[in-house]
């Protein structure tokens, strides 16, 4: 399990991925869910990073984390295909 740092704020987080797909919100998580440990590894030999317990490798994932991933990730939906999703919906729905 992975722990989400209290601060973080959902609502920003909703706001900036606007049109991103489940996905994409997927790789989102998974993305800022690794930045800690890419923080605590950088540098760092093969040798010293297979020494470091676990539990020195978790940190809760931070506002941060997932604003740095949602930079990273781009959305693979098109505002066209949101538009013809939802006239979809309205016609068939």
């Amino acid at each position: 399990s992975v722990d989400v740092a209290e601060a973080v704020d959902w609502d920003q987080i909703g706001q900036n991925t606007d049109g991103y797909s489940g996905d994409d919100l997927t790789n989102i998580c998974r993305d800022a869910s690794m930045n800690g440990m890419r923080r605590k590894i950088a540098g760092k030999s093969p040798e010293e990073i297979r020494a470091m317990s676990k539990s020195r490798m978790a940190d809760p994932i931070t506002q941060e984390d997932f604003m740095e991933a949602v930079k990273r990730i781009s959305p693979s939906v098109a505002p066209s295909d949101i538009v013809n999703h939802e006239k979809w919906l309205e016609e068939f729905g």
